[in-house]
């Protein structure tokens, strides 16, 4: 399954009925169905319907007929205003009729009742399929986006390996001079040079860092070619991508290594802007 974006719309008219489906983002899957009254009744058919297609988000369901404004008057409340005239009548002894408008106007009225029929239902379908598109186009893009902020971390990955072995010749040369500095003509000891560079070497490698860095995005990776709703799933990777990304600052030996671990912390903010609007 692609990516799908937790914001689209769509849409789909029968006869004089149309639906309207819209969504935005949301932690979870909150449904609101804004529906004429005879449709009322089948408000769980058509949560349930959404429900099918999608996982998160907030989405709104908006259906219009023409017959929301056709209201019918209630019988009862006719037959109530025709006895309450006869009994002032009887009781003043006049023998008129209620007016009709009189009559009218005093009853109760209800919308009509709306034949919510298979078509009607197919024409909801429909709205889903063209909402459920629109989100998979954008997830689309978003997958594409994603998948070159991800090359962009491995690149910069690279250059903190390289940079950390720089780093260590480095330091072994510079302790090099130093040490020769202060014996001048004595002899050096190379073992001990040896040691010293490796207990600085130990102290600051971030092999481990790396590692992990690499395993989050190969994660991340395997999930968006995954067959469920991730968007929530890669937010949590990305909280961890960052806190080995600090760790590995914390430990930088030298200008070009922070420089890496900043343009990795760019990209890991990039990457959790994107994936908000992940399904």
């Amino acid at each position: 399954m692609t990516l799908r974006s937790m914001t689209g719309l769509g849409s789909a008219q029968y006869d004089a009925v149309t639906v309207e489906v819209r969504s935005v983002n949301h932690r979870n899957l909150d449904v609101r169905l804004n529906l004429p009254e005879g449709w009322k009744e089948h408000e769980s058919r058509l949560t349930t319907m959404v429900r099918q297609v999608a996982e998160r988000g907030s989405v709104t369901v908006n259906i219009t007929s023409p017959s929301d404004s056709h209201r019918v008057i209630d019988p009862q409340d006719i037959e109530a205003r025709v006895a309450q005239w006869k009994s002032a009548a009887d009781h003043l002894g006049r023998h008129e009729e209620a007016p009709l408008t009189w009559i009218l106007t005093g009853a109760s009225s209800r919308p009509a009742a709306v034949d919510v029929s298979s078509d009607l239902f197919e024409c909801v379908g429909r709205a889903l399929e063209v909402w459920n598109a629109e989100r998979q186009r954008e997830g689309s893009a978003l997958a594409v986006h994603m998948r070159q902020l991800i090359q962009k971390m491995r690149n910069h990955l690279g250059g903190i390996e390289r940079s950390e072995a720089d780093a260590n010749q480095s330091y072994h040369d510079r302790l090099r001079q130093r040490i020769e500095g202060l014996v001048g003509d004595g002899e050096l000891d190379e073992t001990r040079l040896l040691q010293e560079v490796a207990v600085m070497a130990e102290r600051r490698d971030v092999a481990e860092e790396r590692i992990r860095l690499s395993a989050h995005l190969d994660a991340i990776e395997l999930a968006m070619d995954g067959a469920t709703a991730v968007g929530r799933k890669i937010g949590f990777i990305a909280q961890e991508l960052l806190r080995e990304v600090n760790t590995i600052g914390s430990k930088a030996q030298d200008i070009t290594m922070t420089e890496h671990v900043v343009a990795l912390k760019v990209l890991i903010e990039q990457l959790r802007e994107q994936v908000l609007n992940v399904e």
